[in-house]
């Protein structure tokens, strides 16, 4: 079947760099370890910065593997498998070794600091095995030492099961299948929000917003349920849907898309606003399963696509700073590490109030940033440099190069690498001999279109 026929499009132009996203992250992470360190404790929406996390690894890592099938004809999950292991394993089980450690000690020296924390070695495994979420659904209010590797477990589930299903309807190749897939991601979307708001009543919150289930020391199916819907699995599936629009949109983008993107994208950014300050002050605000929250967690997908497809709005260009993007390229290390770095700090949070909490929230995100960078630069670039030379096929990175050439940018790197200079990861930069000039991902637009070099006869994989 030719893929003008299909409702999964594998035709089409390679991902490239977007400088945004990696902007995004940045400051996304940023805000992730303020909230944790007591900065920004009255943002009680943070969680849905994380659901963008999931949004934008869905978008991805589908247009990645879209990108490879284009480029070279097949998917290789044996490389696809390499990559993720050498991108996520090494900080994980640095930083699980490092907490293990710290645990031996406290419980050698001061045990009666961790009396209540009887089950930490039982986070350590479900962390370590990427179950963390599924083992806390059954243990609510026992463990959560380092909580924060829940969302870490919904990203590597995800990277085991999707590229399986994807792949498999890539080879099949029929308009049937394509449709079995998306109708399947449509209803797991479906089911996770039901479950969500249905059950929502496992959760309370006390009037300081902490959060307790209901179910807490005489565990229920229905809590089960809900805590591992709460933890919005469906919102990588979004993702990966909001990757086959962009891929079905024409190149150049119409008009029409551009403009209701120019809508669309501000009314996601208010929802997502509103959420992030106003969750659990309003009614309908509430956490997990609130509507609001709900129609904000839709409104990721035209966030995405508005940063993909304009990149050039005042937001877009914000996002893009260099500084941001530097943080963003480190985020996964400081998101790691930044828990076991507040650890020892979490009493004193917690006792002060005012100027002395304020101060101590700033060391301990200064200290979290630091050992995210310490990790960035010692523990996960040299698997980076790894990842992209040995598990990346010659004719994906010659799509990528000459795609990049194209528009004037360097090449993408899996999961926003891209901030680093490409000779770091033994890639070659773009040739930049040819006159500079700014291209739109919809296609040259104004007077540039008369300046731009023309494309390539024969360009494998770019789809212009």
């Amino acid at each position: 079947m030719s893929d003008g026929q299909r409702l999964i499009k594998v035709e089409g132009e390679r991902l490239g760099h977007i400088p945004s996203f990696d902007g995004l992250r940045g400051i996304f992470v940023l805000i992730v370890v303020g909230y944790h360190a007591g900065l920004l404790d009255k943002f009680l929406g943070t969680p849905i910065v994380i659901d963008w996390f999931f949004v934008a690894s869905g978008f991805l890592i589908t247009t990645l593997l879209l990108d490879e099938k284009n480029a070279t004809g097949t998917v290789s999950l044996r490389n696809f498998y390499s990559r993720r292991v050498l991108r996520l394993f090494p900080a994980m089980y640095a930083m699980l070794g490092i907490f293990l450690i710290f645990m031996i000690v406290v419980k050698v020296v001061a045990p009666e600091a961790v009396a209540e924390a009887d089950l930490w070695w039982v986070e350590i495994v479900a962390a370590a095995t990427y179950s963390y979420y599924v083992v806390a659904a059954f243990l609510p209010g026992r463990i959560g030492l380092i909580g924060h590797t829940w969302s870490l477990t919904v990203e590597e589930q995800f990277y085991f099961i999707w590229p399986l299903l994807l792949n498999r309807t890539l080879k099949k190749a029929t308009r049937r299948n394509d449709r079995n897939l998306i109708v399947g991601a449509v209803v797991f979307i479906a089911v996770m929000v039901f479950l969500r708001v249905r059950l929502n009543y496992m959760i309370e919150f006390n009037p300081t917003n902490v959060g307790r289930f209901i179910d807490e020391g005489n565990v229920t199916w229905q809590g089960v349920v809900y805590r591992c819907a709460a933890v919005r699995p469906d919102m990588i599936v979004l993702g990966c849907l909001t990757a086959f629009i962009a891929r079905a949109i024409p190149r150049p983008v119409p008009q029409y898309v551009l403009r209701l993107l120019a809508w669309l994208g501000p009314i996601g950014w208010l929802l997502f606003i509103l959420i992030l300050v106003g969750a659990g002050r309003f009614p309908g605000f509430g956490l997990f399963g609130g509507p609001v929250y709900q129609l904000a967690l839709f409104a990721l997908a035209p966030i995405t696509l508005d940063l993909f497809f304009r990149p050039r709005t005042v937001y877009g260009r914000a996002l893009a700073w260099q500084p941001f993007r530097y943080l963003g390229a480190r985020s996964y290390g400081i998101y790691l590490w930044h828990i076991p770095v507040a650890l020892p700090f979490l009493g004193i949070i917690d006792e002060s109030y005012g100027a002395k909490k304020y101060a101590v929230g700033l060391v301990v995100t200064v200290l979290g940033v630091l050992a995210g960078m310490a990790s960035f630069r010692f523990v996960e670039k040299p698997f980076l440099r790894l990842k992209e030379t040995k598990f990346r096929r010659p004719e994906e990175k010659a799509a990528d190069l000459a795609a990049a050439t194209d528009r004037q940018q360097a090449p993408a790197l899996e999961l926003f690498d891209g901030t680093e200079p490409m000779s770091e990861f033994g890639l070659e930069e773009p040739d930049h001999h040819q006159h500079r000039f700014e291209q739109h991902r919809g296609g040259h637009h104004g007077p540039v279109e008369d300046t731009a070099p023309p494309q390539p006869a024969d360009n494998e994989g770019n789809g212009t």
